[in-house]
């Protein structure tokens, strides 16, 4: 009699184990249980990518391309080499407010401009990535700013440019210098 009395209450168990799931999976009605996996990392391509020919009396350059993704993403540094430049940032030209501004200009020195058409370069936190349209940084617009070159960037040199995105994470870049715009 005691060997049936274990098996009657496991049997039990069992049927009420069973009859709970079968009473949660009922209906079509019934809220969607599935569980989101996390979203695929977007897919980053890179083009056009250069660096204008540095003058020999600059520490600074550029670096332009051109960022497509197919999801929305975010931008959040650019890193070069140390046998490059000491360091890298992402920068935009922006007006002048008042048409006067204080700035350096791509050979270091300090410039004041008036003129209302007067830009000068500031360092951005990020750039937004928006899914199919083709973000381009260019010589006016959004650049990698490469800064305490090591030496001149001479045209045929190539260098890595490490872009980060929040999403998608780091893409290395070929650089290739050259005299202008491909």
């Amino acid at each position: 009699m005691k060997t049936k009395t274990p098996r009657l209450v496991l049997g039990a168990f069992l049927a009420i184990g069973l009859s709970t799931l079968v009473s949660c999976g009922g209906s079509d009605s019934a809220s969607d249980t599935t569980v989101a996996g996390t979203p695929a990392t977007p897919v980053i391509t890179v083009s056009g990518q250069w660096a204008r020919t540095s003058p020999d009396a600059t520490d600074m350059g550029a670096a332009y391309l051109t960022i497509n993704s197919d999801a929305d993403d975010t931008l959040v540094s650019a890193m070069v080499d140390s046998s490059v430049a000491a360091m890298a940032q992402i920068h935009e030209m922006v007006p002048v407010e008042n048409g006067m501004a204080t700035g350096s200009t791509m050979a270091g020195s300090p410039s004041t401009t008036m003129d209302s058409s007067a830009m000068t370069m500031k360092e951005v936190d990020h750039i937004d990535i928006v899914a199919g349209t083709a973000l381009e940084l260019k010589p006016g617009g959004y650049h990698v700013m490469l800064m305490k070159l090591v030496k001149p960037l001479l045209t045929g040199e190539t260098f890595k440019v490490t872009l980060t995105f929040t999403k998608a994470g780091a893409v290395v870049v070929d650089v290739p210098v050259l005299e202008d715009a491909p």
